[in-house]
């Protein structure tokens, strides 16, 4: 059974660049695993953000996808191989 990988993507108002993270565990074998653990990290994030003084007061928006290896590969373009 192929594990799915959780794809976040943190923007801060006002930054030009967003901040991306990529967490692949074992125990996400269904995407309601891997959607479990949603509310945890974005928490975590936004306690992060909160702790910086030029964030204060900015508005942050999260993306996020639990993708498996097959909808990794179609969505981002990663060619992959069994070799």
């Amino acid at each position: 059974m192929d594990a799915f990988t959780m794809v976040i993507l943190a923007c801060v108002a006002g930054e030009a660049h967003c901040a991306t993270s990529r967490v692949s565990e074992m125990g996400f074998t269904t995407a309601q695993a891997c959607e479990a653990r949603i509310d945890d990290i974005a928490r975590t994030m936004t306690k992060e953000f909160g702790k910086r003084p030029e964030f204060k007061g900015r508005q942050v928006t999260y993306d996020v996808s639990c993708m498996d290896r097959a909808q990794l590969s179609a969505k981002f373009g990663i060619a992959s191989s069994d070799t």
